[in-house]
Order: structure tokens, then sequence, then C-alpha cells
């Protein structure tokens, strides 16, 4: 097992991937024309490695969520991964994070800055628990209003099959969630999400291939509790160059 924690944003990466990467949500603004929105995500990078060290310069770009527009770097060796952004606009957001760890028991904090207000728009901590069985988690964040412990278990890398489990309990409601997700390649170009939650909300997600560097995803979700004003469609396309 490597020795590097890497950055904060691993902690509980494998289970939110797969609860929550590639379905269908729009940034806070989006382009939005009679029942259409949809929006505009570029992002790149390059790194540069030497043994036991890494280094990596990362952009991102949002159409029309300008406020998302940051530039990052990140800095990875054994023991440690440290994290500095800054949103592109004209009163940036300033963000820093750091992990310590050997990979197997990591623990850290992410916290940004609003320049235009002078206060502290992000304070979270977690830790997280890696093995060849198991990943979990336990993340602290929305101010200290959000617990969440996640749990991630592989079960065929070949078909990337796989299972996770997200508990989420928010102080001020008082409200406790429980969502569980699976996802499976039944094909080597092609991968199937599901997910439930304990507040009635439903979701799934296609992914396939068309080409070597572009792929096609469509995802749909809806809460049983209110079905019509709920349900919603998906699609994106994604080009690695």
């Amino acid at each position: 097992m490597s020795k590097q924690p890497g950055i904060y944003s691993d902690i509980g990466k494998d289970a939110t991937d797969l609860l929550y990467g590639d379905f269908n949500m729009q940034p806070p603004i989006c382009y939005h024309f009679n029942w259409l929105d949809w929006s505009l995500n570029l992002s790149g990078g390059v790194r540069a490695s030497v043994p036991g060290q890494e280094i990596r310069a990362l952009l991102k770009f949002y159409l029309p969520y300008q406020r998302s527009n940051k530039v990052e770097m990140q800095y990875l060796r054994d023991y440690f991964g440290y994290t500095a952004g800054i949103s592109l606009t004209k009163s940036p957001l300033i963000s820093f994070s750091g992990v310590i760890g050997n990979g197997f028991f990591n623990t850290g904090t992410d916290i940004s800055l609003d320049a235009a207000t002078d206060t502290v728009a992000k304070c979270d901590a977690g830790l997280s628990f890696n093995t060849d069985i198991l990943t979990a988690s336990l993340t602290l964040s929305d101010k200290a209003d959000t617990l969440r412990a996640l749990a991630y278990r592989q079960i065929q890398p070949l078909t990337h099959t796989g299972i996770a489990a997200e508990l989420m309990y928010q102080f001020s409601s008082k409200q406790t969630t429980l969502t569980l997700g699976a996802q499976h390649s039944p094909f080597p170009l092609m991968l199937i999400k599901a997910r439930v939650a304990s507040d009635g909300s439903l979701a799934t997600l296609f992914q396939h291939d068309l080409l070597s560097r572009l792929g096609l995803t469509i995802g749909a979700e809806m809460n049983v509790m209110d079905a019509i004003n709920t349900a919603s469609l998906g699609v994106s396309l994604s080009l690695k160059v």
C-alpha cells in the first residue's frame, strides 16, 4: 500500500464517486432554455513527479458559473499531501487543505476564505481508513453542521462492481439520511449505477464510451415523495484530450 495519503478530496472519494459522481447535477447558476438547463465544464492539468513526491497544477473552468473557475496546486509526498487554490474572480475564494497519514489511516482539513466578505466560507475536517477490503471515512462539513460516515467495497475489479453507503446527520435539522448505491460494468465500455436514499430519492446512471476519448452519460433522478416535480433527466458528453 502507498504511504501517500493523497489530498483532502480523496477522503471518502471512492464512496462519493459511486454515489454522486457523474450524476447530472447542475451548478447553482446555469444556462436555461425552456425545459433545458445546461452548463460547460473544462478542466486540465500537468504534473511532475520524482521518487516519493508529486506536484500537480490544475485549471478548472465553468460556464456560466464563473465563481467555480479555479487554479489549484497540489503537492503530494509520503505521509503528507497539501493543496492550495484560488478562484478566478474579482473577489476570489482562497482555499487550503492538508492531509497527513500513511495510506492506511489519514486525517486532514479543508479551509476556504471568502475575500469578498473576509469570512471563512468553509471549514471541513475528516479521516479515513483504507484497506484492500474496505475503505471508510468520517467527515464533518458545512461549518460543523453535517456529519457523514462513508463506506465503499469493491467486489469485482474487472467489472468495476462495487457498493457504497453514506449515513448523514445534520445537526441543525436533526435529520438522518441513509444512502445506498451500487455500480456494475456489464460490458468493457459501459457502466451502470443506481442509488437510493431513505428520504425517498432515487437515481440511476448509464455511461458508455462512444470513442476512445468521448463518453456519453445519461442520468435520471427523482424523489418518490414528489415524483412529478422532482423527476429529471440529464445528458452529458465528456471529451478527454
